[in-house]
């Protein structure tokens, strides 16, 4: 049957716009609430698969969308959630206890809403909570880059690594998933050959240093790093690890780019923890 959805949104337009779309462009059943307390009813004598929340939320019963989502999470253990932050894709540490499956950011683009869903829709709970808060939580894309990053271990004495890699390629269709320091690929999982290789790490190595100059240029610290590259139907993503160690990716086009951001967070937070882990 049709996957039910609760929006819980302050904002009549907005929510009327994705309940329009979600049952329009999927095949989904989409109610909505406007407050925290009109949620928790609905939810109260209904199963839904899926919660999207706006933390921003602004009713008169004084429910923040923090509260609201872990009250409807603590009422539907297996219900999945996908928060819209207050700003920007990045959630705020007052949810940092949350297992959130997604993320919407306002605005976003209309046509990647329904690959969004199915990617929330089929992204497992942790049952057992979140991890240790020592990694998590937080704003990690505002964190100051450290000096040093820790040495990448080889992949022959973290398979675990290449796992991560093998996991963001299958998981965002990728033609190459790839870990690179200054130039020099640390591991790469896809079928490209090795000239190709070479030249992705030069260009992620060059954008890496154009952002570190554009921050000094501009008086400001580097704060993390994140760039998109098109070349007609190819997009090449990357995101700082730690330090100047880097994930990249080079995939179609034709994946949502905010799955992209989503999935590869994820795993630049667990490749940050196995490089950490080996001396």
């Amino acid at each position: 049957g049709r996957a039910s959805i609760l929006i819980v949104d302050s904002n009549v337009g907005f929510a009327a716009m994705l309940q329009e779309s979600l049952e329009q462009e999927g095949d989904y059943r989409a109610v909505v609430a406007h407050s925290g307390s009109e949620a928790l009813n609905i939810a109260s004598s209904e199963t839904f698969e899926l919660a999207i929340v706006d933390l921003g939320l602004d009713s008169a019963d004084d429910l923040d969308g923090a509260t609201v989502a872990r009250r409807l999470r603590a009422g539907q253990r297996d219900l999945r959630l996908m928060l819209i932050p207050l700003e920007g894709d990045v959630l705020s540490e007052d949810v940092a206890d949350l297992d959130v499956q997604s993320v919407l950011p306002k605005p976003f683009f209309l046509p990647d809403l329904p690959a969004l869903i199915e990617d929330a829709l089929t992204q497992p709970i942790d049952e057992a909570g979140p991890p240790d808060a020592s990694g998590q939580g937080g704003r990690p894309d505002e964190a100051p880059e450290p000096a040093t990053a820790p040495r990448a271990v080889s992949t022959e004495d973290s398979p675990e690594l290449v796992r991560e890699l093998e996991d963001l390629a299958r998981e965002i269709n990728a033609e190459v998933v790839l870990l690179t320091r200054e130039g020099e690929i640390l591991a790469s999982v896809g079928r490209l050959s090795t000239d190709v290789l070479d030249q992705l790490a030069q260009l992620i190595t060059q954008g890496h240093g154009s952002s570190h100059r554009l921050a000094e240029a501009m008086g400001h610290q580097r704060r993390g790093f994140e760039q998109t590259l098109k070349g007609g139907p190819v997009l090449l993503y990357s995101r700082a690890v730690a330090g100047d160690v880097i994930l990249s990716a080079a995939l179609s086009t034709d994946v949502a780019l905010g799955i992209v951001r989503h999935r590869a967070r994820g795993a630049a937070d667990r490749l940050r923890t196995l490089i950490g882990a080996h001396p």
